[in-house]
């Protein structure tokens, strides 16, 4: 399995031409704002406050690049739907993530943040339709799980087998989502 033995802030991007050149693969993750994107990357990194996090959604404006143990990226993108700023940014925010989602050559990966407490919000379905209509794959990952019941996430498990489930509050789902980004890069230890 995967093992983060270190993880650095690289840089933020507020356009394509200031994405990185090396070829290192690249794992986005995206999701709703305040659907808890910055937390899970700090559960994953080991680290509290690395990744910057906020109650007030719409914090995360440009894409912010993480070194993972020198060999790949973690990427945070802006979130989606309700946050606090002009039509004007957000439509930026849009026509930047929809460029990077659809011609970054080295993403190897799209980590989907979905919130199990609410039923699919229009703004989910939309990104999954973009997805799905570019031949982008996706993995979903359920966040906040620690705010369900054993019941509630036994029928959600059930509902959505095979899909991914995280809490950054108790550390659940780490192991597996590490698994799977080895798995993507080729890491077989």
């Amino acid at each position: 399995m995967l093992t983060v033995k270190s993880a650095e802030f690289v840089k933020s991007v507020a356009s394509t031409e200031g994405l990185p050149t090396d070829g290192l693969a690249e794992f986005a993750f995206i999701g709703r704002s305040n659907v808890g994107k910055s937390s899970l990357m700090n559960m994953l990194f080991n680290r509290r406050n690395f990744v910057k996090t906020s109650k007030k959604p719409g914090k995360t404006v440009l894409l912010n690049y993480f070194s993972v143990n020198g060999s790949f990226y973690c990427v945070d993108l802006p979130g989606y739907g309700f946050a606090q700023r002009s039509a004007a940014e957000q439509q930026l925010w849009r026509r930047l993530i929809e460029r990077y989602l659809t011609s970054r050559n080295e993403l190897a990966e799209i980590f989907l943040l979905l919130d199990p407490r609410l039923p699919r919000q229009a703004n989910d379905t939309q990104m999954m339709e973009f997805l799905d209509f570019h031949g982008i794959h996706y993995t979903p990952v359920f966040t906040k799980i620690d705010k369900l019941s054993k019941n509630e996430l036994a029928v959600l498990k059930q509902k959505n087998p095979g899909v991914l489930t995280a809490s950054a509050v108790t550390g659940a789902g780490r192991d597996e989502i590490l698994q799977h980004i080895g798995n993507r890069l080729g890491i077989t230890e």
